[in-house]
Formats: C-alpha cells, structure tokens, sequence
C-alpha cells in the first residue's frame, strides 16, 4: 500500500511522500527500503541516519528533530499503537476456513459454521464450538465445554470438563485449562488427601493465553479470567484466582488459590502471591515480586534483589542474617542515650 493509505488505516499524520510504496515492518537496525519501522524514544534517533526504513513511525514529541529532517514520517499520538496497527494491516491474512478433518473424534457435540479443524482433534460430549473457531492438531476439549466464535486453540492445548471459553481468544501451545487445584490435607496417618475440586474455568472473550500455561479449575465456583486479559507464556493461575479485564501478566509469574487481580494491571516477569489476596485496578508489580499481602489500586510494587558481586552478596547476606541481633543492640542504644537524656 501507499504510505498515504497506511496513515489513514492507523490515524497518522503523515509527513513525507504519500505515494511512497510499503511492503513491511521492520526494527530499526534491520528495516531496508519499502518497510516502516518505529522510533518510540529520543534515545533511538541516532541511528536514523544508518537506517534504509522508508518511513518512521513517530510519537508527535519527536516528530521535529533534525535527524529526521527529510525523513517520510508517520506522526500518532501513541507510536506503538500506531505501529502495531500498522501490522495488523501489513501482514493479517483474513480467515479461510479449512473444515472439519475426517479423523475427528466427537461425541454428541456440536460445531458451528465455518470452523477448521485440524487432524487429530478430539472433542467430548455435550460441548459447543462456535462458529469459525480453529482447532490446531492435537487439541483435546472434554465433556460440557463451550468454545466462543472465532477463537484459535493451537497444538495440543487440553481443555478439561466443564470449561467455558469465550470468543476470540487465543491459547497457545501446550496450554492446560481447567486442570485440577492443587488442594490436599493429611490423614491421621499423615498421608495426603486430595479435596476434589468440583468447581469450573471461565475465560471470557479476547483472552490471550501463551504457551504452556496452566489454569486450575475452582475448589467450587469458578477460576475466572475476565475480557481482554492478555497472559505470557509459563504461568500458573491457581483454583478460584480472579483476573479483571486488560490486565497483562508476563511469564512465569504463578497466582496462588483465591488471588483476585483487578483490572488493568501490569504484573511483571516470575511475581508469585500468596494465597487470597487482592491487587486492586491498575496496580503494577515489578519483576520478581513476592506479593504476601494486599495491594491498593493503582499501587506501584516491587521487592526484587538486583544481582551484585557475589563476594558482596556473602557479606551482605551474613549481615542479614544478624539483623535481629543489631536491632536488639540498637534499641538497647537508643534506651541508655534516652535515660542519660
């Protein structure tokens, strides 16, 4: 397309050559003539003059630097969304449905209009699959499902009894919903108990899950994933968890039973929290955080340790380790400067 008809597909300025021809995207080491690639940060503009991009995607804060003078440029107000529309347009091919493979084993279920089912697909009974959904090989859905329309379950993904998922959603690879709570309790004899967990998996629609992610059935009730929430790959999502709506959570982060996660949040890379706690809308968790408590709406949180010099860690470490001690030592301190006061 021309540069003109992309800036008007994504509500861009358009600052250059309307005529000049794009084929792709690109990063911006990597971008050569007839791709668009993006420029998000000051930090980045260096580089443009090393770059074959044919045109720069832009936040309006950078778009009169000189070292883009006489570039063709794209001007959003939200260059990365401007950007990730700009493929979407480039490279989403419209859906094609395939039917239904002939090695399909079904119960008495049904399947919508305009699916494609893949070869080695297995389905139970008494579930329904909407209309236009993809079912990669592989894929097994238990008894009393339902699957939205146009949602995508790639390879091998396992979709227990009883789960509901909506429509437009995305499961990849390797991904296990409704799978039992991890939930026991010792005997007289000390041996475990598993507490039989009778509850369901619902995941509303425009759901993203990533590869080999596990989401636990509910003791009883439901584990609810609510519209638009997008997940990493590798995380664990324990029984009767809560996640609100267009919250993003980034892999390996696990969510211990009953946490309930309000919407638009942003949890980061390997958090884990304890059990039934809630992190309120919008709270943002850093990286390697260990959540013990509740957090407020809107909240910042973070407890990682950075990596350091492992001589200094030791000595660190040995100091830690002693802390109660100098905190007695300190207040008895405190104690005698206080009475001599």
């Amino acid at each position: 397309m021309t540069l003109a008809e992309l800036a008007n597909l994504i509500n861009a300025e358009l600052r250059g050559d309307a005529d000049a021809q794009i084929i792709g995207v690109n990063s911006l080491d990597a971008a050569q003539a007839g791709q668009v690639t993006l420029i998000a940060d000051a930090a980045r503009l260096p580089q443009v003059k090393n770059s074959s991009a044919s045109a720069f995607i832009v936040p309006l804060k950078l778009a009169d630097s000189d070292k883009l003078a006489g570039s063709n440029l794209l001007i959003a107000k939200d260059a990365k969304l401007a950007f990730a529309r700009t493929i979407q347009a480039l490279y989403a091919k419209p859906y094609k449905p395939l039917g239904v493979s002939k090695d399909l084993a079904i119960g008495d279920s049904t399947i919508g209009v305009d699916c494609s089912i893949h070869p080695r697909v297995t389905i139970g009974s008494r579930s329904i699959i909407g209309n236009r959904v993809t079912l990669h090989p592989g894929v097994v859905i238990g008894d009393d499902c339902g699957i939205g329309d146009d949602t995508v379950l790639f390879a091998n993904v396992s979709v227990y009894n009883q789960t509901k998922i909506g429509a437009r959603c995305r499961i990849h690879s390797g991904t296990v919903i409704g799978s039992d709570g991890f939930s026991f309790t010792p005997d007289e004899q000390g041996r475990q108990v598993k507490l039989l967990q009778v509850g369901q998996v619902i995941i509303e629609d425009d759901v993203e899950i990533g590869a080999n992610c596990c989401v636990d059935r509910a003791g009883f009730g439901e584990t609810r994933i609510r519209r638009g929430a997008k997940f990493d790959n590798l995380i664990q999502i324990g029984h009767n968890v809560e996640i609100g709506e267009d919250t993003v959570v980034a892999a390996l982060a696990g969510f211990s039973g009953g946490t309930k996660i309000g919407k638009h949040c942003i949890i980061a890379g390997q958090i884990g929290t304890n059990q039934h706690i809630t992190i309120g809308d919008g709270a943002i968790i850093t990286a390697r955080t260990g959540v013990t408590k509740s957090v407020e709406a809107g909240k910042l949180m973070g407890g990682m340790m950075a990596a350091m010099d492992y001589q200094q860690w030791r000595k660190a470490h040995v100091l830690y380790t002693r802390l109660p001690e100098i905190f007695d030592r300190l207040k008895k301190l405190e104690k005698i400067v206080e009475d001599k006061n």
